[in-house]
């Protein structure tokens, strides 16, 4: 039996629509159907397998598709129509322009972190890998304002509170390793909002650089600053769990 999923959802998944609000807004006008049914509520749900239409065309599921990109610093990983983001970077591809609206970033790298990201459309992929049982370790390397200190970072090894989203939490143990006065490799298998950045200035030390290195078994390896490279669902769940 299929999963239910919401009329907005299925419209975003296609590929027809760049923006959300234009998906909506579409929907709300009256001009999609399901089943040859006039509906008009975005978070409508019902079975993908019906018959949908928009103005009349048939919409049809995209081919899932699976990306790895090195993003630049001054990129954000979600859409905005107001600064660059990483979907800019998408569109000098020659991925046909349905499927580039189809694709969304699995977590995030903020504005100021470069580093690898995986980009996809496949919805079930994300909800896997964004599973804290999965226990996917992200591993980054750090550039520190001020020296190492061996004793915070043992703390920060065991585990620090740090203050995110409007809350108090307590990240679980992770793995550094020091490689310079002022630089590290931290492993962490969760990913708070910008968790490396607040775990060194809860031991007052501040990150001045954040390159995320690798996902799992994947590595940023040679991809270039602003590059996308195309990668097998198959090889893709190979590499990241291995």
């Amino acid at each position: 039996m299929s999963k239910k999923i919401s009329l907005k959802q299925l419209l975003m998944k296609g590929g027809k629509f760049e923006k959300v609000y234009d998906c909506v807004s579409a929907i709300r006008s009256g001009k999609v159907s399901v089943s040859n049914k006039i509906i008009t509520n975005p978070n409508y749900f019902f079975n993908p397998k019906l018959l949908v239409r928009f103005g009349g065309e048939k919409i049809k599921q995209v081919k899932k598709l699976y990306f790895l990109m090195n993003k630049p610093v001054g990129y954000l990983s979600q859409k905005s129509e107001n600064e660059k983001t990483i979907y800019d970077l998408i569109k000098k591809t020659d991925i046909p322009k349905e499927s580039q609206q189809s694709l969304f970033a699995v977590g995030r790298l903020d504005k100021d972190t470069e580093g690898l990201i995986i980009i996809t459309n496949d919805g079930k992929l994300s909800s896997l890998i964004m599973n804290p049982e999965s226990k996917v370790t992200k591993r980054y390397h750090a550039v520190l304002k001020n020296f190492v200190d061996l004793n915070k970072i043992n703390i920060l090894e065991k585990g620090i509170e740090i203050e995110t989203e409007n809350e108090r939490y307590k990240t679980k143990p992770c793995e550094i390793k020091i490689t310079g006065e002022r630089e590290v490799y931290i492993s962490v298998s969760e990913g708070k909002k910008r968790q490396i950045r607040l775990m060194f200035d809860a031991i007052g030390n501040t990150v001045v650089g954040l390159i995320r290195v690798s996902i799992g078994g994947l590595q940023l390896g040679s991809l270039k600053s602003g590059e996308t490279a195309q990668i097998s669902r198959e090889e893709l769940l190979e590499k990241l769990f291995q």
